[in-house]
């Protein structure tokens, strides 16, 4: 009875508990889950590392009585007002709410959390959403490269393609690929893949004189940011140059027969392998096959040993090999190398001379002279050819026989000149030698010319000479020109000389100058004239007067003079006055022309001795004063100190002389 009363009254308490319970979670203002759904979308949906996500939300109201206000999201802290005041009505709904927000990489393959709020009938409501941004692998892009040949010679053309592929969700834009061993400009730039997407493009190089390796470097943009990708597997294009250097030296014969010396030299960029080289017989030169990679080389050593019945063996060589490739190599030169049987030197002795029969003469040109070959040779010489430098083959001989053999020429010589004979010819073996040579001089004949020295050849056997074409006559010519020339200088200079010597003179002041003198040269000294007038000046002088014959010459008439001033006795000086003296009559041209000629004899005179002033011929010539009233005349030209003058022209304006009544002569005015 007791233990039922406990259950009743536990039972009893924990209905209480129940219902009170439930009271409070009914006035909690939280939504019903039938009040309000929120749907999300972002893009992208995935970043591979922290990014920017534009969300879109979708909200819809269920309550069909009441709407609902002041709706915001929040995220991180941050409070989004959506609908700017806007209301959801009952029943309704908002779509494209969109706002783009910034996600980490801790955020990156989580649940994000979005707090909506709002109001309804006065009452604070909110809800929760989540979203999950997926963490994405790193986009990068893929680049291979082909080619249709990574072995090319030098100038082959070779395609490679460069293929790029987008395996990725983002589009990628801005590509530019450069690759610099194969172009100096990139392949291409600014191209643009998208997602899920391959392109491919080729490019033709041509191959230079080296291998090259391909090393494209690829940047483009991707989500914002530039990314760059070279993890490319090298590409080596080689340049194929398979080439061996073969050179070969003929050594001396000897009776053991001619050694050659054969230098091989892989000169290319590819190993040969399985050489073997043989002569023209097919004969090997090396009995056991090689190889030579590039740069490297081998020296092998061959003798030829021909036989006396085969005056002449002409040797040639060939090599083959086998290449990188499986392809066969082969090297065949077109040298020959011609071997002769071994001769010995002292079975060969041959002398030449040659001796003037005629000597040569200017009239001819033309020089006679013998040769004479001796052959002192125990085997037999065919082939002989005698010739001259200049006037090259002289003799020719099928077989020279042992013993002398001689000849005569006539040599046409444009002057004397030493001659140059040579004898080549074949022995025994077929090898052309030469056998002998001499030196002839050749001289003037001495019926002709006298003895001349002889006109050396020139060196390295040319026929040219500067004066060897030019005749004697010819050069006596222009001796005789030379010579003209000499003295026809001499005689300018003589006339040149003379002409100085009679240029007319002037005054200057008291002493005479010389036209043809430069201003401070030093004059030269002045002939002397005898007091005694000379026959010709007196008669040029007087032909000179005879244009002015009718008025005699007078001088020059001195200016009137007023009278003197009255004064007082007392202050008057004692003045005795005298008359003017009486005016002389005016001389006859004879006499003119006589006293003028003195006159200027004797001033000539007298400035060669001490430069004096001019001074008249002697005290007892007196100026002459004329009358006061006469009209006063024109004077007499002044006379010249050389004797041979030009034919006076009448002139407008006559050279006078002015005689001043002191007794001193100024220097001539002309007027």
């Amino acid at each position: 009875m007791k233990r039922n009363r406990l259950i009743g009254t536990f039972l009893t308490k924990l209905l209480g508990a129940v219902i009170v319970l439930g009271l409070s979670f009914a006035f909690i203002p939280t939504a019903h889950a039938e009040e309000a759904r929120i749907n999300i979308t972002a893009n992208p949906t995935e970043l591979t590392d922290a990014g920017s996500v534009t969300f879109t939300f979708e909200i819809a109201n269920y309550n069909a009585d009441y709407p609902m206000t002041d709706v915001a999201i929040t995220y991180n802290s941050t409070v989004y007002n959506i609908l700017h005041g806007a209301q959801i009505p009952p029943s309704g709904s908002a779509r494209d709410i969109t706002l783009t927000l910034n996600v980490s990489q801790n955020q990156l393959g989580k649940p994000i959390t979005f707090l909506l709020t709002w109001t309804r009938n006065g009452e604070p409501m909110r809800q929760e959403a989540q979203y999950t941004i997926a963490q994405a692998d790193n986009p990068i892009i893929t680049v291979t490269r082909t080619a249709d040949k990574t072995n090319a010679k030098p100038g082959e053309k070779v395609t490679i393609t460069y293929t790029l592929k987008n395996t990725t969700k983002f589009d990628m834009t801005g590509i530019t690929l450069i690759d610099e061993n194969i172009s100096d400009m990139p392949i291409f730039e600014e191209e643009t893949l998208r997602a899920s997407r391959t392109t491919a493009y080729d490019f033709t190089y041509t191959m230079g004189d080296e291998s090259v390796t391909s090393t494209p470097l690829v940047t483009y943009m991707v989500n914002g940011r530039t990314k760059t990708f070279s993890s490319l597997d090298p590409l080596e294009l080689t340049m194929v140059l398979i080439k061996l250097d073969l050179r070969v030296q003929a050594g001396t014969p000897t009776s053991n027969g001619v050694t050659f010396t054969i230098d091989l030299i892989n000169t290319g960029t590819q190993a040969i392998s399985n050489i073997l080289i043989t002569d023209e017989r097919i004969n090997p030169v090396n009995e056991t096959p090689f190889n030579l990679e590039p740069g490297e080389s081998r020296s092998l050593s061959y003798v030829v040993l021909p036989l006396m019945t085969e005056p002449l063996r002409g040797v040639q060589f060939k090599l083959s090999g086998t290449d990188p490739f499986a392809q066969a190599y082969d090297l065949a030169p077109e040298d020959i190398y011609e071997v002769y049987p071994y001769v010995d030197e002292s079975q060969i002795s041959v002398t030449v001379r040659a001796e003037t029969i005629t000597p040569w003469t200017r009239e001819t040109g033309t020089v006679s002279a013998r040769i004479v070959i001796i052959n002192h040779s125990s085997v037999e010489l065919t082939s002989v050819k005698v010739t001259e430098t200049t006037l090259g083959l002289l003799a020719e001989y099928d077989i020279l026989p042992v013993g002398e053999t001689s000849f005569d020429r006539d040599l046409k010589l444009g002057s004397p000149r030493n001659l140059s004979i040579t004898v080549k010819g074949h022995d025994p073996t077929g090898t052309n030698r030469v056998l002998g040579s001499y030196e002839m001089p050749i001289a003037y004949g001495t019926e002709t010319a006298p003895e001349a020295t002889a006109t050396p050849v020139p060196v390295g056997g040319g026929n040219f000479s500067i004066f060897s074409g030019i005749s004697d006559g010819i050069s006596k010519i222009l001796i005789i020109l030379g010579v003209l020339m000499v003295l026809s200088l001499i005689i300018l200079v003589v006339l040149t000389a003379m002409e100085r010597a009679r240029a007319p003179r002037r005054y200057l002041g008291d002493e005479f100058d010389d036209f043809s003198q430069e201003p401070y040269a030093q004059r030269r000294a002045q002939p002397v004239y005898h007091d005694a007038p000379d026959s010709d000046e007196i008669s040029y002088t007087k032909r000179m007067f005879a244009v002015r014959d009718v008025e005699p010459f007078v001088p020059e008439q001195e200016p009137m003079r007023l009278p003197a001033p009255q004064v007082k006795p007392t202050e008057q000086p004692h003045v005795v006055f005298s008359p003017p003296p009486r005016q002389p009559q005016p001389p006859r041209a004879d006499e003119l022309a006589q006293r003028l000629v003195e006159t200027a004899r004797t001033r000539y005179t007298e400035e060669q001795q001490n430069n004096a002033a001019y001074r008249p011929v002697s005290d007892a010539v007196k100026p002459y004063t004329p009358h006061p009233q006469q009209k006063a005349q024109a004077a007499a030209p002044r006379v010249f100190d050389y004797k041979k003058q030009p034919k006076t022209q009448p002139a407008q304006k006559q050279p006078v002389t002015r005689v001043k009544t002191s007794g001193r002569h100024d220097a001539d005015d002309e007027e």
